[in-house]
Formats: C-alpha cells, sequence, structure tokens
C-alpha cells in the first residue's frame, strides 16, 4: 500500500504540468481513443515490464493530458515518474552540461520507472541534442519505460533527427517495445475559444 506522505513527494517530483487523471478522460467516437487500452494501462503493468507509449494526433486533440494522466497514476501505484517537454529537457541539457553536471542529469533521469516527453518533434533537433537524447534512451535500456507525445509518427521522425543512424538507433529503442495510440479530432482550444466567443455574444 503507498504511504500517505509518499504520494505528494511523488507528484511534486514527476513535475506534470497539468492536473490529469484518467478518470476524465474523453472517450467521444471522434477522439479515436479505446477505453479498454486506457483501462489497461491504469494497471500499470506496461511500466512494469518496460513498454513505451507512443501518443501521436494533430495539436489540441488531449496527447499531453493522457501523457499526464497516465504518470499521474503511475505515481498512485508508488511508481517514480519524471515529466519533460521536449524543449525543456534540450534546454535543461544545455544548461546542465555548462555547469559540468550532465552526466549526474542523465543518471537522475535513468533513475525513474517512468520518463514522459511531451511535444516531441515541434522543432528539429541539433546533433548534439539528438545524441543526448539517444544517450539517455540508451542508459534508460529496456527495462524502464518512456511516454512520448507526438504530432509525427516514427517514420517522419527523419524530420527532426537528421542523421539516419542515430535516428534509426533512437526510434528503434522506442518503438520495439510500445503501444501506439493515434489520437484525433478537432482541437479542444479551438473548441474552447469558440465557445467564449458564443458567450460573449
Amino acid at each position: 500500500m503507498l504511504k500517505r506522505h509518499r504520494l505528494p513527494y511523488l507528484l511534486q517530483r514527476a513535475a506534470f504540468k497539468q492536473s490529469a487523471s484518467l478518470e476524465a478522460i474523453d472517450y467521444g467516437p471522434t477522439r479515436g481513443l479505446s477505453k479498454k487500452i486506457v483501462n489497461d494501462l491504469a494497471v500499470g503493468r506496461f511500466a512494469e515490464e518496460g513498454n513505451n507509449i507512443i501518443i501521436s494526433g494533430p495539436t489540441g486533440v488531449g496527447k499531453s493530458y493522457l501523457a499526464n494522466a497516465i504518470g499521474n497514476n503511475l505515481c498512485r501505484l508508488g511508481k517514480s515518474v519524471c515529466f519533460y517537454r521536449m524543449n525543456s529537457l534540450v534546454e535543461k541539457i544545455h544548461l546542465e552540461r555548462a555547469k559540468g553536471s550532465y552526466l549526474n542529469l542523465v543518471k537522475k533521469i535513468c533513475t525513474f520507472d517512468l520518463l514522459i516527453l511531451d511535444d516531441f518533434g515541434i522543432k528539429p533537433l541539433e546533433a548534439q541534442e539528438y545524441q543526448d537524447l539517444y544517450d539517455i534512451l540508451d542508459e534508460r535500456g529496456d527495462q524502464r519505460s518512456v511516454v512520448i507525445t507526438t504530432q509525427l509518427p516514427p517514420e517522419n521522425w527523419n524530420e527532426v533527427i537528421a542523421d539516419p543512424v542515430t535516428c534509426e538507433a533512437i526510434t528503434d529503442r522506442i518503438i520495439s517495445q510500445s503501444l501506439s495510440i493515434k489520437m484525433k479530432g478537432e482541437s479542444y482550444r479551438k473548441n474552447r475559444k469558440t465557445q467564449q466567443v458564443i458567450d460573449k455574444d
């Protein structure tokens, strides 16, 4: 049983960007999201087995929310989670390398049961940046899970990682033991803006 004081610690350490729960997931017919798959993920076995999750789809459909909800649920199961937006991780790595503590950062990231990389592929990675990503994934091995949200399917990751050898290595490490969730539908943000205009009228 998870001790009461440990959950707040796990949630704070995860540094989620939003409060999200699996119970609040939208399973509307336009979303392309299976309730059975989410219920299976809720058990947490994927993390115990070192399986990865790729959540893809257009902007605003709830990819980040789902990733946060999966991570939040895993914390409630007593597992450690680390959340990074991809651009923020790149900036963090640059900072730690400048301070001479890059290796300590990699070791820290590799201690978490689950690493969530949000918004992968927003912009192309520089050579050092995708090498750093490779180092992190390689160090974590195949026993620790990764959740990636992205607008790009894996076959298009060469648009982000220019070097074909590194791209293949990173892609292989992620998709070899992975579940793919392809979300669809209109942007929630667009719908919220439309509703705000209606309310004002």
